[in-house]
């Protein structure tokens, strides 16, 4: 029986799990299902056997529903992959009636593993990248709700709301000793996708790409690299760091300004490595061959962004700046089963033209840089003054980044007999007082990953 498929080429649903790379595809009939085997027969029998015991023996009464459900996903967690999973009849409800939202939302792009929700990167400009939170933090609770006591459409209904209604989160970091709460306010998402500058002190074009979204995104890029060699740039920098991904011909269209007609893309194949497709570039009046290219990745760059990267730095038209992508490649169906429940399958993967396989590895940099950090004690230090609340007051008497504000900064640490390197709190204040805006000009003095990837261009 051939499936009818729908696709839904763009998804602002920025605080729900994301299951597929760049789209979802809703198959809208039920495959036939394969007759099950000997083994299968025998495995099922003995399903069924565990479970009348747990109905009958076990300690304390459980809901049968639950039983099945946990041998549910717990199949589905032998694959090793987190994108495939069960979806239940609120969930996919859910999915089926929503691809666009009008909910407030906290601005963030997650995946859900090992009953927690980990945040592949939050969208800047929104309440979640107002709040400091980073790619692989956990969300363990939510309103004070453990996250794995809830199904995922709850968690779903508790992170959506109305605009300036409140939600509050628990959240694991690494490196942290332990989790701490942020209180968030919904806002409605609207995000400006891209933002450029000229930097004359180093003849450079600098784009910031927040998301690969928006109909009007490919040819806005092609003019502000346009603009941006005008105003005399002879060399660009794209920023994809924090960028979660989203549209694959946006990938495409924007690898192919600078690539000559033919270059391979990205190519995607199925099981066994059976080729599906694989995209080139194409012969067009605007491209930008001869400008040398850098792009800043880090563990925020996911899908689109990986793509983005991959096809310039195997075509050597980019050197690839910064830390470890995300590692998010693969495209996932989204099928009925019956009683209106369904199964998320993941069903092909993206390679670079060098044939590496994008999931679960990432893009590898050119030049390996890491940004400046806080050490342990430097992030104690950090810890300490958030918990006694002596960061917000100082925030909001203190707005402006400037050499005062620094000195008043260390008075407090000093009160507090605590340590801090001086570049770690300048980087600190600075991503501080800039949170509520995302407009600011690039700092050099203060990114370490752009201003080696400007020196690294020739």
């Amino acid at each position: 029986m051939e499936m009818n498929k729908v696709k839904f080429s763009e998804r602002f649903l920025w605080i729900s799990v994301t299951l597929s790379l760049l789209g979802l595809v809703f198959f809208l009939s039920i495959e036939k299902v394969k007759a099950i085997s000997s083994d299968g027969e025998k495995y099922l029998q003995i399903l069924h056997e565990v479970v009348a015991y747990i109905e009958n023996d076990f300690v304390e009464p459980q809901e049968e529903k639950k039983i099945y459900i946990g041998a549910i996903q717990g199949a589905l967690h032998s694959l090793g992959d987190p994108h495939t999973r069960f979806i239940d009849v609120d969930e996919f409800k859910e999915l089926q009636n929503e691809t666009k939202g009008s909910f407030g939302g906290i601005g963030v792009e997650l995946n859900y593993q090992e009953n927690a929700f980990v945040i592949v990167a939050p969208i800047e400009g929104t309440p979640a990248w107002k709040a400091g939170l980073l790619p692989q933090d956990k969300i363990i609770e939510i309103n004070g709700k453990p996250v794995k006591s809830l199904s995922q459409a709850e968690s779903f209904a508790m992170m959506r709301g109305e605009v300036g209604t409140s939600i509050s989160m628990k959240i694991e970091r690494k490196g942290l000793k332990e989790p701490f709460v942020v209180n968030l306010v919904r806002e409605l998402i609207q995000i400006r996708f891209l933002r450029s500058f000229y930097l004359p002190e180093k003849e450079t074009g600098y784009i910031k790409l927040v998301q690969f979204m928006g109909k009007d995104t490919g040819k806005e890029f092609a003019t502000a690299v346009k603009n941006l060699k005008d105003s005399g740039a002879k060399k660009l920098v794209i920023d994809l760091r924090m960028n979660p991904g989203g549209l694959l011909d946006l990938a495409i269209d924007l690898a192919d300004l600078f690539l000559p007609p033919n270059s391979d893309i990205v190519s995607v194949k199925g099981r066994g490595g059976v080729l599906i497709k694989s995209f080139k570039s194409e012969d067009r009046d605007l491209k930008f061959l001869d400008l040398p290219v850098a792009i800043l990745v880090n563990g925020g760059s996911a899908s689109a962004s990986e793509i983005l990267a991959g096809a310039l730095k195997d075509n050597k038209r980019a050197l690839i700046v910064g830390t470890q992508s995300f590692g998010k490649g693969s495209v996932q169906s989204i099928i009925p089963l019956s009683f209106g429940a369904g199964v998320a399958i993941t069903i092909q993967k993206y390679y670079t033209p060098s044939g590496i396989s994008i999931h679960g590895k990432g893009i590898t940099p050119d030049h390996v840089i890491n940004p400046v950090s806080a050490n342990e004690d430097e992030k104690y230090a950090l810890e300490k003054l958030f918990k006694k609340n002596l960061i917000r007051p100082f925030l909001e008497s203190h707005s402006e980044f400037n050499e005062s504000s620094i000195t008043d900064f260390k008075d407090i640490l000093k009160k507090e007999n605590l340590k801090i390197s001086d570049s770690v709190i300048r980087i600190f204040l600075f991503n501080e007082m800039r949170m509520g805006s995302s407009q600011s000009k690039p700092r050099l003095d203060l990114d370490i990953q752009l201003s080696e990837a400007i020196n690294l261009l020739k």
